[in-house]
Order: C-alpha cells, then structure tokens, then sequence
C-alpha cells in the first residue's frame, strides 16, 4: 500500500504509451529485426482536463502478471492505480523541460512511476524508455510485446555466478576511500562483467534516438533552451552518467544506485551530476565524484536498499528487500533531489540544491562534492 501523497506539484499529470522503431541498428541479438523501444510520458496538465478523464493503471494486464511473477506474488494491489490520466491533451502553449528516464536491468519502464508523476506535477515532461528484450516485460503499439531475454543470465559474467558473488561482496563491504573503491570496482568489471560494460553504450544509444524523437513529437510543448535532463536507476543510472559525459544535448543528470559500468576514458566530466546512492552499494558508485569539472553532488541514503528506490516498495515492502527506511520519507528525499536539482540546472531557479534534514531521523545525507 502506498499510503502517502506523492502529488507534491500544482499540476495533474497526463500520460501516454507509444513504441519507436530504430531502423539503423537490429535488436537484440538473436531476436532479429529492427530494435524497437517503449516509451511512457509522464506530462504536467491542468486541473480542469483531467475531470472525468480515465485514470491509468500502472501496467498492462500482461506487464502486470509479469511483474507480480518477477516478484513471487499473485497480483498486484489495486493501490497500484496512479492519479495520471489516459490520453490528455497537454498544456496549450506551454512549454516544460525534457527529463528521459531509463529503468533498471530486467525492470520496467514504470518502475518509477511514483517518482515520474511527482516531477511532472511539478512541471517537467519524462519520457521514460524501455529498452527491448532487456525489460520484465514490453509492450508495443501493434500488440507485440517481449519479455526479459534469459538467455542473457548466461553471458551477464565471465565467470560462474558463485564468483562473481564472492569477488562483488569483497567489494561492497570493505572500507575503501572513494579513489581506492573507484580502482577496486574497475579490477572487478574489467574481470568479470565485460558484457554489462558494453551494455551501457547500447542503452545510451536506445536514450539518444528517443531523445531526438520525443522533442519533435512533442516539439510545442518541450524547452529545451538549458538542454535535456536525464535519470535513471540501475543500469539505467549509469547510462544518465555516460550520456552526460559523452552525449551532446544532455546537459544534466542523475544516477539513482547505479553502479557506473562502462568503458571510460580521461574525458571530463562537464556538466552537473548528483550521485544517489545506498551504502551497500556505495563502493560501485565513486565514479561521479572524479574527473568532472561541474557541479557534482551526493545523496546518500542510510537503510535503504537498491529496490527501494523504485515502485517494488509500494507493493513488497520486505525490509530486506526494500531497506528499512518507509516508502514516505524514500520518496520524499528523492523526489526533492530530483526537481530540486533540475529547477537550478533546467529551469535555472537559484536555490541551493543542499538540504538539511532537520529531524535528524531520515538518515539521508546531502552534499556538495
């Protein structure tokens, strides 16, 4: 049960599915064709359209059986029926930034829809893409759908899962500075996880064509006068991090607990980043902090777990699956990260992006690198 407002802006939000087709580049290997990806916006929209309008559900019947099978339950509760409506019309002449949004690894593009409609209340459009065949589950125009393509668990690492188990742990819960846990996880993906490191340029190139092809479907509605925003969470974190650092157009971006694989190089880092991290994962997630040249920050939450920070927590709120910290004060910190941030870096508002928390309860933690 969610069982708190997540509506924190003055607008409603709308949304609407469509699929693209990338003619230039075939699918996942061994399914073929060209690769298609799913897309869900998110968009803000006045008060007065969305009365009597139909309220969307979360997933599709198909997505949601998917889902609730993923996570060893019957169904999904009904809570999981979100104040976005279907198919309205947006805002007249009004103009919102752009934020893409990428899932994480064998996730869905609505894993973090609670996130996505707070930040549209607030005056943003996401688009937020699902990339094929790598999803629980996809949906597509035509009918068509895909699932997750478990042939990838075989080719995800080098070695045997056992260790590859044992070798992250020694990562993961060791004392490190932050140079010294950056060295220790590029020893550990140059070993072991040469096919995630290719991935994140697949998925950055999945972000781009759909970049270019939301701003001119929706080119009335979009400012993209400061650029384009990115997030993610996951793999999907990880490529807002590359296409940052390697892609013109994004201009800022967010990485929500995920660990920075990928082949780098010296180039810089050149435009603001914030780094959301749990601490069991903290040592993966050092490479923001490094080489950049921009504002860079730091949102560190203490009791949470990498599933917490998506959608699961609202309906399998198992603490060790979820952390121990409530789905309320999670949402509330990272959503205020996320439109905090962008309002200075999209919409140019001058407010520190730094916040203290004053109960001195939530155990989460902000800084300014």
């Amino acid at each position: 049960m969610i069982g708190f407002n997540y509506i924190t802006g003055e607008y409603n939000v709308g949304t609407c599915t469509f699929t693209l087709t990338d003619s230039k580049r075939t699918d996942t290997p061994g399914k073929g064709g060209p690769r298609r990806l799913s897309v869900r916006m998110y968009y803000p929209v006045t008060k007065e359209s969305t009365a009597g309008a139909k309220k969307a559900p979360a997933y599709s019947e198909r997505k949601e059986r998917e889902v609730a099978k993923a996570f060893y339950s019957k169904k999904l509760p009904e809570e999981l029926r979100y104040p976005e409506h279907y198919d309205v019309p947006m805002i007249k002449d009004a103009r919102f930034p752009l934020i893409m949004f990428s899932h994480g690894y064998n996730s869905v593009v609505e894993a973090n829809t609670l996130l996505c409609c707070d930040l549209a209340s607030h005056g943003y459009i996401i688009a937020s893409v699902g990339h094929a065949n790598e999803a629980i589950e996809n949906d597509y125009d035509n009918g068509e759908y895909d699932l997750f393509d478990k042939k990838k668990s075989k080719v995800m690492y080098d070695k045997n899962v056992i260790t590859v188990g044992f070798a992250q742990l020694k990562v993961m819960n060791r004392k490190f500075t932050p140079e010294e846990a950056l060295e220790k996880f590029d020893e550990f993906q140059n070993r072991y996880c040469s096919y995630l490191r290719k991935r994140t340029e697949v998925w950055a190139d999945d972000m781009v064509f759909a970049a270019d092809a939301v701003k001119e479907r929706f080119k009335d509605n979009i400012d993209t006068e400061c650029g384009i925003g990115v997030s993610g969470h996951s793999l999907g974190g990880d490529t807002a991090y590359y296409l940052c650092r390697y892609r013109e157009g994004f201009s800022c971006g967010i990485n929500i607990d995920g660990a920075l694989f990928g082949d780098y190089d010296d180039t810089p880092m050149t435009k603001p980043f914030c780094q959301i991290s749990c601490k069991d994962n903290l040592n993966f997630e050092t490479r923001p902090f490094f080489n950049t040249t921009a504002d860079t920050y730091h949102v560190l939450f203490d009791g949470a777990t990498h599933l917490g920070f998506t959608d699961v927590k609202a309906f399998f709120p198992l603490r060790s699956f979820c952390g121990k910290i409530s789905h309320a004060t999670i949402h509330k910190h990272l959503a205020y990260s996320h439109y905090r941030f962008f309002d200075i870096y999209l919409k140019g508002v001058k407010k520190p992006f730094v916040r203290e928390d004053k109960t001195g309860k939530a155990g989460v933690h902000y800084r300014k690198i």
